[in-house]
């Protein structure tokens, strides 16, 4: 049994914790997060896995592992320093791997020579439908897919200050939410984009973004993600030229939803979790192969974007 710091005292403890424990392992926690831990009732059950440490490098030092569930900008500052750290086998990090793509390019090259077992939270993959999604692409080139992915962030919903409501510090529709696609998407073949585009609806923010994108022998799949909707569906629609089929038609992306837990229960997308932190243990790679494509994808959709803004200021 392995022990995994984590340094993040929202996600990392209601998502990752729960789920690491479920995988086996022990936790090793600031003492800051104390408190924060023990508000959180739903993991109380759970108060006999952690290990408590004087602060983050004292915890680094006593693992095997590490999960930074912290903002892109924190994320970049404490992973070079988990990077240096020799008996740290493990390191599972949040999506934006950085706040834009240049930067993120930047990172994975440091992640590729590291000779660590590295895990993004790109969890769509690790969906039912992801799967179902997949074989509905071979063979049907000639056709389109579009996804409809609406619901209301927490920051909107709310009406909270925070950095995943601003593209340039790696939150927005794009960056924060639709990574998540963009990774699946080009582990799926895509390598194309068609197009992209963001735009505010009735918030400060960014909160709505679109994009078509194209594969080798793939069907054009078109994206549409509003962050800001008072509606919560994620469907994918098959269009051929004789009719329209639901492929995919639920509320979530994710199986029970975030959004749908009763009070005091672990966090919907704890199950979820639990497969990319056991990939990590099952999987014979250090790191996915299409993580370097995922960001490739992303610096294109950005440069495309960028293109259409010119040309539109231009007109």
């Amino acid at each position: 049994m392995s022990s995994i710091a984590i340094l993040g005292s929202g996600f990392g403890l209601y998502g990752y914790l729960p789920a690491l424990v479920a995988c086996g392992q022990k936790i090793v926690l600031p003492s800051r997060y104390r408190e924060r831990f023990e508000e959180r009732t739903e993991l109380k059950p759970l108060a006999n896995e952690v290990y408590w440490a004087e602060d983050e490098i004292s915890a680094l030092q006593s693992a095997s592992g590490v999960v930074l569930a912290v903002s892109p900008s924190i994320q970049c500052k404490w992973l070079s320093i988990c990077l240096d750290q020799p008996q740290l086998k493990y390191v599972f990090l949040e999506k934006p791997l950085a706040a834009n793509p240049d930067d993120a390019a930047k990172l994975q090259s440091m992640l590729q020579h590291s000779g660590k077992v590295i895990r993004i939270a790109y969890v769509f993959r690790f969906q039912d439908w992801a799967d179902t999604l997949q074989n509905c692409l071979k063979g049907n080139s000639s056709d389109t897919f579009r996804l409809d992915w609406r619901f209301q962030a927490h920051h909107f919903r709310n009406d909270l200050p925070t950095w995943k409501r601003e593209p340039e510090q790696g939150g927005g529709p794009l960056r924060f939410y639709g990574i998540h696609l963009v990774a699946l998407l080009a582990e799926f073949g895509y390598s194309t984009v068609v197009r992209s585009s963001t735009n505010n609806g009735n918030q400060d923010s960014v909160s709505r973004w679109r994009a078509t994108f194209a594969g080798k022998d793939l069907p054009d799949f078109e994206v549409e993600i509003d962050t800001a909707s008072t509606a919560c569906i994620f469907s994918v629609v098959r269009e051929t030229k004789q009719e329209s089929v639901d492929v995919i038609r639920q509320p979530s992306p994710f199986s029970t939803g975030e959004l749908t837990n009763k009070p005091g229960s672990l966090d919907g997308r704890v199950d979820t979790l639990i497969n990319l932190c056991q990939s990590a243990w099952n999987d014979q790679v250090l790191m996915p192969e299409f993580y370097g494509h995922a960001i490739l994808l992303w610096k294109e959709l950005e440069h495309v974007e960028r293109c259409n803004q010119s040309v539109r200021f231009a007109a």
